[in-house]
């Protein structure tokens, strides 16, 4: 007896959003009757004033048409709880702050049962959050094994194994894209099934008979093309109706920089004035722990690769300081003074470098400046891996995405290095003023860390 074809990955949508658009709304109304419950001693409320139900009522088609707009629902959601609650929950605080807004213009506030509202929308938020798991059940018993939304199709060439894709190999399938006839079209949407999204690697001989068999699926077709890994990071544009390869630059807009500017600003002039006993101690430190200046100055390459001095606290005997970064500081390193030390370790020697983020020369988020003569290992930083210039278009940082994953300290081996060009391109490719707030925030956290030397 042949098993029952699997449904079409549109009827498994339409499941899905029905399923659980139904249940929300479900745990949404038993949320503001409980709420009536708990606060009216009511299911139905007192008479002439709005209740729980009447309030439901107002919110659930709200909250469904935002949370449908929102992506709460469907087959990539299942599986992702913490996801799919967190993006619902989000989506009824819109619809709540809409509903008061509503309430507010019609000047009926003063009916609303205030109380009633707040319990009920905290029910239904924590019940929108346990009904994950419940749909996440129905929606398997409905719909069978969740598919894999994308699939690696592999013709003929050596590529690592995929974290979150399903690797196919086109000889197992069966399929020859240069054989072009109904009869094989079919094979190949046999063989990705459920995908929302087919990549293929194959040699660069191929590309062409891949474009054209790719056209015939509805899903998302992509060609990885290994050689442009070298050009990372880039983007796709176009010139002329000509596609091009984006292989360098400016990776924010005006309107982006203006955003960093200012928030460079404020943060780094409230945290000067919030700071300053702290500054002034260090100072002090500094200056009675032995001959010198207080102030280190070093040149680093900034935006642009243009040179700049940076500014920290000297945590280095003065005849000994290495201008040049010639030579990486060693844990216990014999030139670094018992008050640099306790600097290095607390990252206080960093914090002049709030004036180097005034004066426009650096960010208070982005990849950390380096020396010119800076090594991993016995290699200089660009001589390691090419793509170390990529990180020089956009502002050096006080610190960055590779400082708050813990890729700090000496590059005694190349990797180290790797390692945070990695984050710091990442950062370069993926920048938003809110990932530059979670870096600021994560900061926090790695100020002592036990890689300073």
């Amino acid at each position: 007896m042949s098993a029952t074809p699997a449904p079409s990955k549109e009827v498994a949508r339409l499941r899905l959003y029905i399923l659980s658009i139904l249940i929300d709304i479900a745990v949404l109304g038993l949320g503001f009757a409980l709420a009536n419950l708990l606060v009216l001693h009511s299911l139905w409320g007192e008479p002439g004033k709005p209740h729980g139900l009447v309030m439901f009522a107002m919110i659930a088609p709200v909250y469904a048409l935002i949370a449908i707009n929102g992506g709460v629902y469907g087959i990539r959601m299942i599986g992702n709880r913490r996801a799919s609650a967190a993006k619902a929950v989000w989506s009824l605080a819109q619809a709540a702050m809409l509903m008061l807004l509503i309430v507010y213009l019609g000047k009926i506030a003063e009916q609303l049962s205030r109380l009633t509202f707040i319990v009920g929308l905290g029910l239904s938020a924590a019940g929108l959050v346990l009904a994950r798991r419940l749909i996440g059940w129905i929606g398997l018993a409905l719909v069978g094994k969740v598919p894999h939304i994308t699939v690696l199709l592999v013709d003929g060439v050596d590529i690592p194994m995929p974290r979150e894709a399903e690797w196919i190999e086109v000889e197992a399938l069966g399929f020859d894209p240069e054989q072009r006839d109904a009869a094989m079209a079919a094979r190949l949407a046999r063989g990705v099934g459920w995908a929302e999204r087919v990549v293929v690697a194959c040699p660069p001989e191929r590309i062409e008979a891949w474009r054209v068999a790719l056209a015939a699926l509805s899903a998302k077709g992509e060609i990885l093309v290994p050689d442009l890994r070298r050009f990372a990071p880039a983007k796709v544009g176009v010139f002329d109706g000509y596609p091009t390869v984006v292989v360098a630059g400016g990776p924010l807009l005006f309107r982006d920089r203006l955003f960093k500017r200012l928030l460079d600003l404020a943060v780094s002039l409230t945290a000067i004035i919030l700071l300053s006993p702290i500054l002034l101690v260090a100072a002090l430190a500094v200056k009675l722990s032995g001959p010198g200046p207080v102030f280190f100055r070093q040149q680093r390459i900034g935006k642009d690769a243009r040179p700049f001095l940076i500014m920290k606290f000297r945590t280095m005997h003065a005849a000994q300081t290495d201008q040049k970064a010639e030579k990486l500081t060693e844990r216990d390193d014999p030139r670094v003074t018992r008050v640099g030390a306790f600097l290095r370790r607390t990252s206080i020697d960093e914090l002049p470098q709030l004036f180097n983020v005034l004066r426009g020369d650096m960010s208070i988020v982005g990849p950390r400046p380096h020396a010119p003569a800076a090594k991993a290992a016995d290699a200089l930083y660009w001589e390691v891996d090419e793509r170390y210039w990529a990180r020089h278009c956009i502002k050096p940082g006080m610190t960055g995405l590779a400082q708050v994953r813990g890729h700090r300290g000496p590059t005694d081996r190349r990797e180290d290095l790797v390692n945070r060009l990695q984050s710091d391109l990442e950062y370069v490719t993926n920048w938003s003023i809110w990932r530059d707030l979670r870096i600021i925030v994560a900061t926090l956290g790695v100020l002592t860390h036990d890689n300073a030397v």
